[in-house]
């Protein structure tokens, strides 16, 4: 093939009469930045945007190479729909011709005559190339005269046995006056071994990939690659699934497709009836006693001071006491008075005389706790919303409280709230949809004039008719979860 120094007017630092110069279009440098503002942080926006200029601009190259030769037309590695995922969590491209795989690192012009490639491209298997090319990006110059140049080439046997190895970083280093600068020579001996040997990597089970893909997929871990607590290999087997990777990404970005939920349809009077036959226990699914997820521990106390206190607190739901003071009364008995019978017929009374829907809820919810399967008890579940809705840092989870009511119908209450103290995301919304997809409510966070979030929770009232079958789906921009249910 015929190397041709492609130069433009703006010289590099140095001089080397061997390196390939291109002038970058600038229709890929706005391609490019496109492309790379979907990453989550300022570093990674920059790399992911060298590393498509790099594509864009050395791709004809190959593909020139490949008609000369004969060969088939050259590819992107990783495909350009899965490199979104990739760039977002190290730092390189490859390009495969025919067999062989060339690795690309791009780095800025201004940095240092020593060339960092990542572990990833070295040891992992499945990344591995032959060859590695180090790639100068020019961008100081007008739109019109902006270029890349290509340094020359290592082989991967090169760069493992004779690159300094940084374990705090994971990075292979070399000097760029060790990198082969005749590109000729890279023509001349394609097709030979030039790979050194690499284990293979441990096999890593979906419970643990997806502690992992939770734990990393948070954006404000600046590098999850260099997160200390997960060794390379096991980190390098997060990567070779391509499942994985995707939803590592996707969550870094903010970007969570559609998600169903893998929970079976949930018949909510079968909940109550479950707490009655089998225990707590028996609600399927990942749903959780409400209290097990927010709820610190209370103080245990003892038998007789129990007994005690539940008296005054009783007197403390008369119709002559301020509604708020009834309802905190309610509250507190469905902390301490589990199985008293005075308790009981106390909040059971209370349900038929209270003067708002909180304080009515509250007696329910506190019946229900202190006499499970009463017929006019409520109960209240949560569940982690960790499946796809880890979002700009937020953890969240759905919370369905129901209570029986007189016409034979369910009383339904929906909240979505942060697993821990904060303000939900603004613009999360909370849906009611029918079965046929069709909005009955909808609730949504509010943004203050700094534009961050103003609410701590958002929530949902409504009463279907018996054998409603309804959706809950809580969204943020693109991303969504859905839970079916029966009333």
């Amino acid at each position: 093939m015929n190397f041709i120094n492609n130069e433009c007017n703006q010289p590099p630092i140095k001089t080397y009469p061997e390196r390939m110069r291109f002038k970058i279009a600038p229709d890929h440098q706005e391609e490019a930045w496109q492309m790379a503002d979907r990453h989550s942080n300022t570093i990674t926006r920059y790399q992911a945007y060298l590393n498509w200029l790099t594509l864009k601009t050395l791709l004809p190259w190959f593909e020139e190479w490949a008609r000369e030769e004969g060969l088939p037309a050259p590819c992107i590695w990783p495909k350009a729909e899965q490199m979104v995922q990739s760039l977002e969590l190290v730092n390189g491209t490859a390009i495969e011709l025919d067999l062989t795989r060339f690795i690309l690192i791009p780095m800025d012009e201004i940095e240092s005559e020593s060339v960092e490639v990542p572990q990833e491209w070295v040891d992992h298997p499945n990344w591995l190339g032959d060859y590695y090319l180090p790639i100068i990006v020019s961008l100081d110059g007008d739109e019109d005269n902006c270029w890349i140049e290509v340094v020359g080439f290592a082989t991967h046997q090169q760069i493992k046995t004779e690159g300094n190895y940084d374990a705090n970083t994971r990075i292979y280093g070399l000097e760029m006056t060790d990198f082969i600068p005749e590109l000729t020579v890279m023509e001349i001996t394609r097709g030979l071994q030039v790979r050194a040997p690499i284990p293979p990597l441990p096999v890593l089970s979906e419970v643990e990939a997806k502690k992992w893909v939770q734990i990393l997929g948070n954006p404000s871990i600046y590098s999850p690659r260099l997160q200390g607590e997960i060794p390379f290999e096991t980190w390098a087997a997060l990567l070779d699934n391509q499942e994985w990777q995707q939803q590592l990404g996707d969550r870094r970005m903010g970007k969570v497709p559609e998600v169903a939920s893998n929970q079976p349809l949930q018949e909510l009077r079968q909940w109550l009836h479950q707490v009655t036959e089998e225990g707590l226990e028996a609600i399927s699914g990942e749903w959780q006693d409400f209290e097990a997820l927010f709820v610190p521990p209370i103080a245990v106390r003892g038998k007789s001071e129990t007994i005690q206190a539940i008296a005054p607190v009783i007197r403390l739901l008369q119709p002559d006491e301020l509604e708020q003071t009834r309802r905190h009364a309610a509250g507190v008995l469905g902390q301490l008075a589990f199985g008293n019978s005075e308790a009981i017929d106390a909040l059971t009374q209370l349900l038929h005389t209270a003067r708002d829907e909180e304080t009515l809820w509250q007696a329910a919810l506190s019946l229900g706790k202190i006499s499970p399967g009463h017929p006019q008890a409520g109960i209240k579940k949560a569940r982690y919303l960790d499946w796809g809705m880890y979002l700009q840092g937020h953890s969240m989870a759905l919370i369905v409280a129901i209570m029986p009511k007189n016409d034979d119908k369910l009383g339904i209450y929906l909240q979505v709230q942060p697993t821990s103290p904060g303000q939900l995301p603004p613009h999360l919304k909370l849906s009611v949809l029918s079965a046929s997809e069709e909005t009955i409510r909808e609730a949504e966070s509010r943004s203050d004039r700094s534009g961050e979030g103003q609410d701590n929770l958002i929530q949902l009232r409504f009463s279907p008719p018996p054998g409603t079958h309804f959706r809950v789906r809580v969204s943020l921009k693109e991303s969504s979860i859905t839970e079916d249910f029966i009333a």
